[in-house]
Parts: structure tokens; C-alpha cells; sequence
């Protein structure tokens, strides 16, 4: 009996030949078989398994999710399937488990359009939450909802500020909440600010009603 299906980030591949690294499907007797896409729970485990097939090529590591989805919906017949940390003896692929790309796609990998990478932050303060004033393209003011995707850009941020508490958001719908939330106060979010010189600036700003309507929504 294989393994539950399950694995942990970083996901190596092997890149090979202008592809990745496959194995023939040992059990599908067609003219035309399907291919098994080989993927390794580490660094080690790849190359060990280039080593022992003589393989020249590369591991090259997926980091979550979406790089794993998106990976694989760019694959092409033959590869159908998918085994993790296969060890292949004689007629059998002897990996913890293998199963279907579609599968993975439709039961596993579920993600969505967010324009960051999970867990991002926000800072909280005794009246909401750490947020900057700007401008909009005609000039009106407006306010900014202060994001980071790293923890300790948020920190470094809070203490600028004299303090308040780094909250996580680990997923799309925690932070869907919060912007629905402050909907009638905030206006876009801007990522990674810094404050420096008593100012506070970001080189990228979202508008509010783009995130919640066209990137925190599931990719079809």
C-alpha cells in the first residue's frame, strides 16, 4: 500500500534534456506509454537518484503551491502522473506514492491569485491597523493598508512606528476578512513599505477593489 499523498516545500525536480526528469510507466503496455514525473522530497535525494541513473542534468526546486500547480499544468503528454521519491527496481517505480496530474491539480493543489507569497503580515496598533497616508492619481488623499511579506520587514517597520504587534495571514481568505473589513476606511495596500527621513513609502501599491475582485479569488 502506498503512502498518504503528502510531501514538504522545498519540491525538487530534475531538469534534464530541455524537460524533467520521467519514468516510463512500467505498468502501461500501449504503444505509446505514459510517463511518471519524478519529484524528491530533497536536494540530496535528487542528485543521489541522478547518480544512480547517470542522470546529467540539474535539481531545481519548487518553493509552494502555486509553483508546484503552475508547474504542472504546463507539462505535456506523456507525463500524466506524478511519483514522489520513487526508487524504481525491475518492473516497479518503488516510490512512496504516485498518482495522476489531474488528480493533484483537483484535489490537492488548490491556490489562488494572490500577488504574494504566504504567510504575509500586518502590524497591529491600538487603533486598527499600521496604514499610510498618500495620494491618489487626481490628487484626493487616501488610505494605505501596510503589508510584508517577510516577518522581519514588518518588525523593523513596527519599531520605526513605535511599535505594535505583527500579526500573520496565512492565507487568501484571513486576509480577504481583514480588507473586507476596512473596505469603507482603506482604499489600496501597499507592500513593503519603509519609513525613512519621517516619511513612509512603497514601490508597489494595490488598489483595494483590483485584490479582492480579480487576486484573492481561486485560480481556475
Amino acid at each position: 500500500m502506498s503512502a498518504p499523498i503528502q510531501w514538504e516545500y522545498p519540491l525538487y525536480l530534475i531538469a534534464h534534456g530541455g524537460g524533467y526528469t520521467s519514468i516510463v510507466d512500467p505498468q502501461d503496455t500501449d504503444d505509446q506509454p505514459q510517463h511518471i514525473l519524478t519529484t524528491h522530497s530533497s536536494e540530496a535525494v535528487a542528485l543521489n537518484f541522478m547518480q544512480q541513473f547517470a542522470i546529467i542534468g540539474e535539481p531545481r526546486q519548487l518553493n509552494n503551491d502555486r509553483e508546484f500547480r503552475w508547474f504542472l499544468k504546463s507539462l505535456k503528454l506523456p507525463v500524466t502522473k506524478v511519483a514522489y521519491d520513487p526508487e524504481p527496481v525491475e518492473f516497479d517505480v518503488n516510490a512512496k506514492w504516485i498518482t495522476t496530474i489531474k488528480r493533484l491539480l483537483e484535489d490537492f493543489l488548490i491556490v489562488d491569485n494572490s500577488p504574494w507569497h504566504y504567510p504575509v503580515y500586518v502590524v497591529r496598533t491600538d487603533d486598527g491597523y499600521s496604514s499610510t497616508i498618500g495620494s491618489s492619481e487626481t490628487g484626493e488623499q487616501m488610505t494605505l493598508l501596510n503589508l510584508f511579506t517577510d516577518e522581519e520587514k514588518a518588525k523593523s517597520y513596527a519599531d520605526t512606528q513605535g511599535g505594535g504587534k505583527v500579526t500573520t495571514l496565512h492565507n487568501m481568505e484571513h486576509v480577504r476578512e481583514i480588507l473586507l473589513g476596512l473596505r469603507e476606511s482603506v482604499s489600496a495596500v501597499a507592500m513593503d513599505p519603509v519609513y525613512a527621513e519621517d516619511e513612509s513609502s512603497s514601490q508597489y501599491c494595490i488598489g483595494l477593489d483590483a485584490l479582492l475582485d480579480k487576486y484573492l479569488v481561486l485560480d481556475q
